[in-house]
């Protein structure tokens, strides 16, 4: 009797381990998921071209320093007063239809700046296969930086960026003496506030375990992106830009990185009663450039050429 008790006993504490086992690989695995989300590139075509315009322009090809092989396009205007670069969204392309960009360099273009777009790695027509959510996205825009440098030494850089390239600009400029102001339109203030925004629902333990693998198995690491940090490094101006209701970035992250930036240079405009992320150039194109053109102005010696076009009101498509 006392032998099958203990034979009992055995199985018992077998099967037990195995639940055990088999509730931790469960587990992992959802983690993983998790973890491969949150990676995973979202790249699009890139839907349209500065000749669709009327533009001239030059396709780019550039390194990054990790030897990723970049691609976009300038467009020079004789004169330029400065360089514009735009960073699209982190599931956008330089092209992005839905935020209007290809137009919005179009009217950068008409009013006699130098224009560079290009795609982040992982997105559009660039290398890589994975978002890392802003670890080496960084190198990116450094490279950017550093083609607009070769290709117009004299000009002043602006950097306009949109959501996730919005941070990414604002990571950059402290170290970069060049550039002469930001344009930051619903920035991030921290990819893993953001993270955490997104996956809300995700137990916050699950959602820890997920973000360290990102960081092992993807190279995705959910810290790397920290404007809040870095923002008060700025001493040049920048204009945040953000909707009240918006749902993908909320408007908080806008509103901390202003409050830590200690800069009464910067300018904050909300969109107050306006749903959307990054779309307000594309609803309301006219006042969105207008309120660009006049920070630019603060920033940036006019050099205007010839008379100034009225931007196109762009249809929901």
């Amino acid at each position: 009797m006392a032998l099958h008790g203990q034979r009992v006993a055995a199985v018992v504490l077998i099967l037990a381990i195995g639940l055990v086992f088999v509730a931790v690989l469960g587990y992992l695995g959802v983690a993983v998921f998790f973890a491969e989300v949150m990676t995973r590139s979202k790249r699009r075509r890139v839907q349209g071209t500065p000749d669709d315009l009327g533009l001239r322009f030059q396709d780019v090809q550039f390194l990054t320093s990790d030897r990723l092989t970049l691609n976009g396009w300038f467009m020079e205007s004789p004169g330029a007063r400065a360089t514009v670069i735009l960073i699209h969204d982190r599931g956008g392309t330089r092209a992005d239809a839905e935020q209007g960009l290809l137009q919005l360099q179009a009217d950068y273009v008409r009013r006699g700046f130098n224009v560079f777009g290009f795609d982040l790695r992982g997105r559009g027509e660039s290398s890589g296969r994975r978002d890392h959510l802003g670890a080496t996205e960084r190198l990116d825009v450094q490279a950017a930086l550093a083609y607009v440098r070769r290709r117009a030494p004299q000009a002043p850089i602006v950097l306009h960026g949109f959501g996730f390239g919005a941070a990414l600009a604002i990571e950059a400029t402290p170290r970069a003496s060049d550039v002469a102001g930001v344009i930051a339109d619903s920035p991030i203030a921290s990819m893993r506030d953001l993270l955490a925004y997104e996956h809300r629902r995700v137990p916050d333990h699950l959602f820890v375990v997920a973000c360290w693998l990102a960081r092992r198995l993807f190279g995705g690491d959910a810290d790397a992106l920290a404007p809040i940090d870095v923002v008060d490094q700025i001493s040049v101006p920048v204009l945040f830009i953000h909707a009240q209701a918006d749902d993908v970035v909320p408007e908080s992250h806008t509103l901390n990185l202003a409050a830590a930036s200690l800069n009464d240079r910067h300018v904050v405009w909300v969109h107050h009663d306006f749903r959307g992320h990054c779309a307000y150039y594309r609803r309301h194109p006219r006042e969105y450039l207008d309120r660009c053109m006049e920070f630019i102005d603060r920033i940036v010696p006019a050099r205007l050429l010839s008379p100034l076009p009225a931007p196109r009101t762009m249809q929901a498509g």
